[in-house]
């Protein structure tokens, strides 16, 4: 949900879904933090690594430190048995490598908000359209969804945009955009608006359902290089590969 956009400020900007080079990312926790503040048009942002807190406490220390213009919200990308799951504004890990069910319990445990990130994906490790019809349907009073990703800027992600488009007319979730960034070059590329600037007023607009996704600046694979996503895709341990196959076995079997 990492987001810039050029229009005006008035609706507000939230920013989020950066990963930082404390897991699969290319940039530095610190080198993120002075491109938001060169950038000058984010109001929230958040560091959230696959399966790691550590990124979001250190960006939101050193912002505080260094009275940077914008705020963090502490945050993590959970690895569940269904596919990959946004907690944001938690303060303790969530468990990985578990049931749906039991993150999303873990997060709301903790007065996080859940939001599935590239749903229904099949070129990454995603959260099918089935299991989140199961999360938005449970009868459990802490077994839902807060929002949905409905705009995904990276480039082998935005492929399923329309389809959960399609899927959040039904479901009115809260919806985000995310650049699911891994290089500084993507910053900007999806957008989350809500009507205020505090990151306060951003967890209130998305229990409220009133946010909005857009897309932001657009990132070609000249911008990053085909080198960088090769040593980038080292760094990942083969979270692509892996998605891929475990898709593949879903669609086949299913």
């Amino acid at each position: 949900m990492y987001s810039a956009e050029a229009t005006s400020k008035e609706s507000g900007y939230g920013a989020a879904d950066i990963h930082s080079s404390i897991d699969d990312g290319m940039v530095s926790v610190p080198d993120i933090l002075a491109a938001v503040t060169n950038r000058g048009d984010l109001d929230v942002i958040a560091i959230t690594d696959h399966n790691e807190i550590s990124g979001s406490y250190q960006a939101r220390e050193l912002a505080a430190k260094l009275n940077y213009p914008f705020e963090v919200v502490t945050g993590m990308e959970v690895n569940t048995i269904e596919g990959h799951l946004l907690a944001f504004f938690i303060e303790h890990p969530v468990p990985i490598y578990q049931p749906l069910v039991t993150a999303i319990a873990a997060i709301h445990d903790q007065g996080g908000l859940t939001i599935v990130p590239h749903p229904m994906n099949w070129l990454t490790d995603s959260i099918s359209r089935r299991d989140m019809e199961k999360m938005v349907n449970s009868s459990e009073p802490d077994i839902y969804l807060d929002g949905i990703e409905t705009v995904n800027a990276a480039m082998i992600r935005c492929i399923s945009n329309r389809r959960v488009k399609r899927f959040n007319l039904k479901y009115k979730l809260a919806e985000t955009g995310g650049s699911d960034a891994h290089f500084l070059a993507a910053v900007g590329s999806g957008l989350t608006l809500f009507p205020s600037r505090s990151s306060k007023e951003l967890k209130r607009s998305i229990r409220e359902r009133t946010t909005r996704a857009r897309n932001g600046a657009r990132v070609r694979l000249k911008d990053i290089g085909l080198i960088q996503i090769i040593r980038q895709q080292h760094r990942s341990r083969g979270y692509f590969l892996r998605g891929v196959l475990k898709n593949s076995v879903r669609r086949f079997s299913s």
